[in-house]
Order: structure tokens, then sequence, then C-alpha cells
């Protein structure tokens, strides 16, 4: 049977949603489960893949039986020798429509009948081409490690929606060359959307397509803006006040009548508080969603709504048994000269990095009492928690907001906390997050003065210090 294609736009909050339904999809792109490797030794982890037609392309281990809160074990797949030319070439194609000014659901047809049968938005969005920590995603991945934000649930976000916006590469360190990045360089200064991704977990999606073109962005400072595709499918229940139910007032106690000549007096009636709301859990579910958008299930086509039900995110394949094949594979260690620019690197560790991004989707505003507020170390104000009820815990989430959202008031703000000896536990780190702001003159002055004092409040990031001034010195001067 043909693949069936089908897109709706719906309005959630105000704000325009498109759903992409796929039904019989050629299973060319996904993630699925192989269950517990017993030859691992480890029984607590679920192992899952993902793939691009016949090869499996990224492992994915989710420790705590593949617990939704807990970040997962992510490596690039030893047996993977590069996408097919056809799928490549339908990536490629699809690009190309996008940026000669197709419409998303136009432009990438190729892309969705390539596709598990399901549900998915599409958006265009900025990324950041790292892994989330400051490295350049493309080679991050070779080594099994736990990656920083790829749980499906943040402890900080809570229920909320989020942007996913770090990337993992789907293509082999040594398809790099640098005759096809010179061809990039040129390309992407017109590009208006300059790759394709599709979300894995987390805040971390898989390039499909652009892998050149993230590193002259990310050497050019241009921003690396893609098309992104993110499975439908998760349910969740959000909670709401409960109604206050109206309490009349108990009538008046009769009083005994009053002797003769006294003056009658009407009692007055008891004023009866009205109870506070309190959260509750509507029964049932509200909606699906995937990372950055909550569909209320009224919002929903009923044919679409009934597609989400049906399928399953995490399906097999027709093919499952080649991929499972293909996992146990090893290819040859490539060998090879080409090397990425040192400037790409260099830029990526400046780059809003997992903890600053959560933190941007964690609070929605902090006002200037607040900031005063934890400033003289109180993690309450006007009887309201500001954050969190750690003081620590709350320093650095509004250090990592103010950084990402607005950088002259992370600057003040964290000189204030680097000049109050009582906030000392916060220093070293409130410290290392200024010094990701290589080219501020005021954190500059600031270091600068710190290293001439003898102020032992100083004393946790005096090496901090010096090098952010070193540094600064040397860029100044080139």
């Amino acid at each position: 049977m043909s693949v069936e294609i089908k897109c709706d736009n719906i309005s959630v909050g105000g704000s325009n949603v498109t759903l992409v339904s796929v039904r019989n999809g050629e299973s060319g792109i996904g993630m699925c489960s192989s269950g517990i490797n017993p030859a691992s030794g480890d029984s607590s982890t679920i192992n899952k893949f993902f793939y691009i037609g016949s090869d499996p392309v990224i492992n994915i281990n989710c420790p705590n039986m593949g617990s939704s809160v807990t970040d997962k074990m992510i490596s690039f797949s030893s047996g993977f020798q590069g996408v097919d030319h056809d799928i490549f070439d339908a990536f490629t194609a699809d690009l190309n429509k996008l940026n000669r000014g197709d419409s998303l659901t136009n432009s990438l047809k190729e892309v969705f009948s390539l596709l598990t049968d399901g549900v998915y938005t599409v958006y265009t969005s900025e990324y950041y081409p790292t892994d989330g920590n400051g490295l350049f995603f493309w080679g991050a991945y070779n080594i099994t490690h736990e990656v920083r934000g790829t749980a499906e649930h943040s402890t900080s976000i809570g229920n909320r929606p989020y942007r996913p916006c770090f990337l993992i590469p789907s293509q082999p360190m040594e398809t790099y060359t640098t005759k096809t990045k010179q061809t990039t360089d040129e390309a992407v200064k017109s590009r208006r959307v300059q790759g394709i991704a599709y979300h894995l977990s987390g805040f971390h999606s898989v390039l499909l397509k652009g892998h050149h073109g993230a590193v002259s962005c990310a050497e050019n400072g241009i921003p690396f803006k893609c098309a992104v595709i993110e499975r439908v499918s998760q349910p969740y229940t959000d909670f709401y006040p409960a109604p206050v139910k109206k309490t009349t007032a108990p009538p008046p106690q009769t009083e005994e009548t009053p002797a003769e000549g006294a003056e009658a007096t009407t009692p007055t009636p008891t004023p009866v508080p009205t109870p506070a709301p309190v959260a509750e859990e509507r029964e049932g579910i509200s909606g699906f969603r995937s990372a950055s958008v909550k569909i209320p299930l009224e919002a929903f086509p009923k044919d679409v709504l009934r597609l989400i039900l049906e399928t399953h995110p995490d399906v097999k394949p027709p093919h499952f048994k080649t991929l499972m094949n293909k996992t146990k594979a090893v290819r040859k260690r490539a060998v090879t000269n080409n090397i990425l620019p040192r400037e790409a690197l260099d830029n990526c560790e400046m780059m809003p990095d997992c903890e600053m991004v959560e933190s941007a989707f964690a609070i929605d505003d902090i006002s200037e009492s607040q900031l005063n507020a934890l400033l003289a170390g109180d993690t309450e104000l006007n009887g309201r928690i500001i954050i969190s009820p750690n003081f620590y815990s709350s320093i650095v989430t509004a250090c990592n907001f103010l950084q990402f959202k607005d950088e002259q008031r992370f600057v003040n703000f964290s000189i204030s906390i680097l000049e109050n000896p009582d906030l000392n536990a916060t220093h070293e780190y409130t410290a290392r997050r200024l010094a990701r702001l290589s080219a501020n003159e005021k954190a500059y002055r600031f270091f600068k003065n710190v290293i001439a004092s003898d102020d032992a409040k100083y004393e946790k990031f005096l090496t901090v210090a010096d090098r952010y001034v070193r540094e600064y010195d040397l860029n100044k001067n080139k």
C-alpha cells in the first residue's frame, strides 16, 4: 500500500501547530527497543537504537528500566557505515525545496514517507551544533557516555513544553571533507533553513541533513536553523484549580429578649473565609504532547487522535532482525587528515549549554526584587518560594536563566554574588558562568580588579579571573 500523508493546522493556546499524520509509512526513520541485553550484565538498562533505512545509527541505553527522568547513555553505532544513497538524496532534495521557498509540509514529503506510522508536529527552530556540554556534536558520541539533557522529562522543567536545541550526528565523522565545507561556507549565507532534524529525546535531536553546514555556521557565527520533526505520542495530565464551593453563613443565633428599656441589637454574622483553590488532577489525560507542544484532546481532529491511539512510538520495523544483526558489526576504523576548524570548536564552547537552556524553560521570569532577595540569602519573597527551597539550586537556576535571556542583568547579578563573601559557596560556579562571556568589558574590569586585590573573599575564583583576563587581553591584541 502507498504511504498516506495528511497535514492539519490546528490552534493551541493562540499558536498555530502543524500536525502530520503518516499511515503505511516505509519505516525508514525511527527508534525502537531491543529490550535488555543479557550480555551486558546490566538487567536494569533497556537498549534502544535510532535507525535510518536498514542501518542502526545511534545506540541508546536507558538506565533504571528506561526511566523517563534519567539521562540516556548514547553513542554512535559501531556498525554504521553511512546513510543509504537514496535516502541521503531524499534529505538533500527536501532541504533544497525548503530553501527555494516551499512550505514545510510540501518540502518534507519524502522525509515524511520514510517515517513510521504515527502523528508528528513540524516546525523550524534554531539549534546549537553542540552536544549540550560545549563540544561540537559531530564526533562527540564516539564513546558510550551519559549525555546531560537526554531524559524525556526534566525534573526542573516539569510538565512545561520546551524546545530541543542540541544535536546528535547521523553521519560518521570521516565523511567530513574540507572541500565540501568550502561549498557550504557560501551556501549557509543564503539559506533560510540549514538542516533537517528528528527529535530523539529530551533536548537532543538527530541531524538528518546539514552536517557540513553546521561546521560552517559554527565557524562563522551564523544561526543554525533546522526544520524539526517531533513525534506526538506522550499523554499528559494538567492540574486545574478545584472549583470553590460557595459556603453560606449559618443563620444568626436567636438572642434572648432584651430587658424592658434595653436597646435591641442585631447580631453580626460571622464572615466565612473563602477556601483557597486546590490543584487537582482531572480524570483521565488532558491530551498528547511532544517536547515542544502540548495539545489538548479537544484540539485534535478525530482521525488524528485515533491514529495516535493505534500506533506506538517504539514499534519494531519489519526489518528489525536486519537492524539487530548490524548492531553487532564493528566497522573498520577510518583514517582521515581532515580536521574541523579550530574557530568552530572554540565557538561551540561559548554557546548555551544544557544547564542554561534547562533553566530558561524552568521559570517564566524573575524580577529585580526576587534577585535582591536571593542576594540577601533568602529563597522566599512575600511568603512564596522564588525558584527552589534550596539556595544553591536557586542561584544556579537564576544565573543560567539570566545568562540565556538577559546578558546585562546576568553580569550585574553575577558580580553582586561574587562581591558578597556570605555567598562564597556559589562563587566558583558563578565565576565560571561569568567567564563564558569572553568579550564582556564589565566582566573583564571586574576580574582585573579581583586579581589586583588581596581580598580573601575572591580566593575561590582567582584562577578563573586570571585565565579570563589573560585570554581577553590576548584576543584584544590580535
